[in-house]
């Protein structure tokens, strides 16, 4: 009778352990999961914010927004820039991007500070002048359809490349998409001012 009850006690301290490890080892997935779960979230939303901010600085006139560099780490946005900008433009710029959501602060110290750009500096010709707006306006249509396609829900906007010659544009993934998001992301780039066609060949179908 005691060898039975000592071989059930036993039986059950060895249960109870297993159950203890079987717990540690399934908790664990489970942790590193939310991990990386966090890193992704925080990853799009950078990357979200990085977008807006480019496409704010953009379509806002008066600054140089097309040469203004933007970075984004953990809600931190650093500006900088390759071209001398005023005091005011900085003021601006700075402005713009604290009104974006999910900005916690703004790092101005790239932005090369030198006066507004002086009358001898500006194009002589016109084909030059007509060259450098072109320029932009494609800049600015690739950036603002980004920034549409990443505030979208329903569709991965951070793994659509979006490129634009002279007001076309052409769409491509890594991912694959359905043809409802592939029609949705076409829909959302038509709608930009500028944009004269959209190609999306390059966007993979499941």
């Amino acid at each position: 009778m005691k060898k039975f009850a000592l071989a059930t006690a036993t039986a059950l301290t060895l249960a109870m352990g297993a159950n203890v490890a079987f717990a540690q080892t399934s908790q664990a997935p489970m942790t590193l999961a939310a991990g990386e779960m966090t890193k992704a979230k925080e990853s799009t939303s950078d990357t979200w914010i990085t977008t807006k901010v480019k496409a704010d600085l953009l379509t806002e006139k008066g600054i140089p927004g097309s040469d203004i560099k933007v970075e984004t780490n953990k809600g931190v946005v650093s500006l900088s820039s390759t071209v001398a900008i005023s005091d005011s433009q900085k003021a601006t710029a700075v402005a713009i991007t604290k009104k974006i959501k999910g900005v916690t602060a703004v790092s101005a110290d790239g932005l090369m500070a030198g006066g507004a750009t002086k009358a001898d500096n500006v194009d002589k010709t016109k084909s030059a002048a007509a060259d450098a707006k072109e320029t932009t306006s494609d800049t600015w249509i690739t950036t603002k359809v980004k920034a549409d396609l990443v505030t979208e829900k329903g569709i991965p906007g951070t793994d659509i490349k979006v490129e634009t010659n002279k007001g076309v544009v052409s769409l491509s993934s890594t991912a694959a998409v359905t043809e409802a998001q592939k029609t949705t992301a076409v829909n959302i780039t038509k709608k930009i001012k500028g944009v004269k066609a959209v190609s999306a060949d390059g966007l993979k179908a499941e």
